[in-house]
């Protein structure tokens, strides 16, 4: 009996190792850019790999700008990547929202208006995705457009992480990834 059920148990083991970290997917998105205009995430029908940076305190959002201004000088117009600054306020009190999100507006270009996205629910979702340790850190994510993980880190922008990003985005541009 313990020799049919070793081979079970191995089978097991290795499907269970063999999932792809990629397999795990973004929370879904269905919110108001700060300039009305509706984002729904994921993309499925889109054909633009997604790079997300996600904010989960105040304090994160300038780490989160710095990312962010790397981020429009070169995928600004690339028809192949969109992205997103993701402040999340679901724990921000309701009665301050409103303050909130008018200081981002004053705050934030009107230029990128359209990718700045607040977020007020899935706080938990996104937290497990972006395996969230530091609240202060920006969370940065490349996603496929049907919101597969691909690529994560977090922390400040430096030149080094700055260029795995890049690195990674060619390479996803250059050999798609399958889901």
């Amino acid at each position: 009996m313990r020799r049919s059920l070793l081979p079970l148990a191995i089978v097991i083991l290795f499907s269970y190792c063999a999932v792809p970290s990629s397999a795990q997917t973004i929370p879904p998105v269905k919110a108001k850019a700060l300039d009305e205009s509706e984002v729904i995430l994921p993309k499925p029908g889109s054909q633009q790999l997604l790079i997300l940076v996600l904010g989960f305190s105040h304090k994160s959002g300038d780490a989160c700008s710095a990312w962010g201004k790397r981020l429009a000088a070169d995928y600004t117009s690339d028809p192949h990547v969109t992205y997103y600054h993701l402040p999340e306020l679901q724990s921000a009190p309701s009665l301050v929202r409103g303050m909130i999100l008018h200081g981002m507006r004053k705050d934030v270009p009107p230029a990128i208006h359209s990718r700045f996205v607040p977020l007020f629910d899935h706080e938990a979702d996104w937290k497990k995705t972006v395996n969230f340790s530091t609240p202060d850190d920006p969370y940065i994510l490349v996603a496929s457009p049907d919101g597969h993980v691909l690529w994560q880190t977090h922390g400040p922008v430096t030149d080094s992480a700055y260029g795995a990003l890049k690195s990674e985005v060619a390479k996803l541009l250059t050999y798609p990834p399958r889901p």
